[in-house]
């Protein structure tokens, strides 16, 4: 009996994008369950937790959790189609590394989002503080470079 192998080669920007989507989206995942984790050792439950997510004036659990996946694969997304030529240039990617500077870019922008934010009285992820917020978007962008990758290996 014959077995055929295919194998995938990336060959173009949509290829880099959709993989970057894929891996922001579970890298976003990985950063929640840090945040949970965070949060219950804080002595917040999982819905607290992920209402800090969504932007709301009524913030919802569902919501919160859609929020961040949704944009966890749009900075996903970026980061794929940032890291194609990087890639193609540097014979041995360090991928993971990348993705931690931009996990780290990713907690600057937060940060002066939040504080453009708290001027207007928003609590929209004000419950956490800068250095748990920090931890989770190394943590995402880790997993997000890693995953990236990976990706690119096959």
């Amino acid at each position: 009996m014959e077995t055929k192998t295919l194998h995938h080669t990336q060959t173009g920007w949509g290829d880099a994008a959709v993989d970057g989507l894929l891996s922001g989206v579970a890298a976003g995942a990985v950063m929640a369950a840090y945040l949970l984790a965070a949060g219950w050792v804080a002595g917040h439950g999982w819905d607290w937790v992920l209402r800090q997510f969504d932007p709301g004036l009524s913030p919802t659990p569902f919501m919160g959790a859609a929020t961040h996946l949704a944009v966890s694969g749009v900075y996903g997304l970026l980061f794929g189609g940032l890291w194609r030529p990087v890639a193609r240039v540097w014979r041995r990617p360090h991928a993971w590394l990348a993705g931690l500077s931009y996990g780290l870019l990713l907690w600057l922008l937060a940060m002066a989002v939040l504080s453009a934010r708290s001027a207007g009285g928003s609590a929209w992820l004000a419950g956490f503080g800068p250095l748990p917020l920090a931890v989770a978007h190394a943590v995402y962008g880790l997993a997000l470079g890693w995953l990236v990758g990976r990706f690119q290996q096959r």
